[in-house]
């Protein structure tokens, strides 16, 4: 791959932003959400996954190769399960509801969690391949 420009940074994050989008929020159901408290439950795997199957497409596009591009969206998706899982039982051992202010503290951790990891990303792209 010819070095990214500072543009072709931003483009990649912002394709990264825009998957997260889809896949957190329209395309997640309240069983990914459920099944995401329990390690190993299907439905969180698939939604982990689905979120490494769009880190995979958005790649190539910003002009990473497949390789390279296949084991970062594992690495994503790996990344993602575990963040969704620490989270969903965090709240859950503290009782939190969304009536709670620090169960809106733990959702907005959890996400900036989630776009430091494209971050890290847009960082091994440029710094390594």
């Amino acid at each position: 791959m010819a070095a990214i420009t500072p543009l072709g940074v931003l483009f990649l994050v912002f394709l990264l932003e825009i998957k997260h989008f889809i896949f957190d929020a329209p395309l997640q159901t309240s069983v990914m959400v459920a099944d995401k408290a329990i390690y190993g439950k299907k439905m969180g795997l698939v939604h982990a996954g689905l979120h490494g199957i769009g880190t995979f497409i958005v790649l190539p596009i910003a002009g990473v190769a497949w390789a390279p591009a296949a084991i970062l969206a594992l690495g994503e998706a790996v990344i993602h399960y575990h963040l969704d899982y620490s989270k969903e039982n965090f709240v859950k051992s503290k009782g939190w509801t969304p009536r709670d202010s620090w169960f809106w503290w733990s959702l907005a951790t959890d996400q900036a969690l989630h776009h430091f990891s494209y971050l890290a990303i847009a960082l091994i792209v440029v710094v390594w391949l």
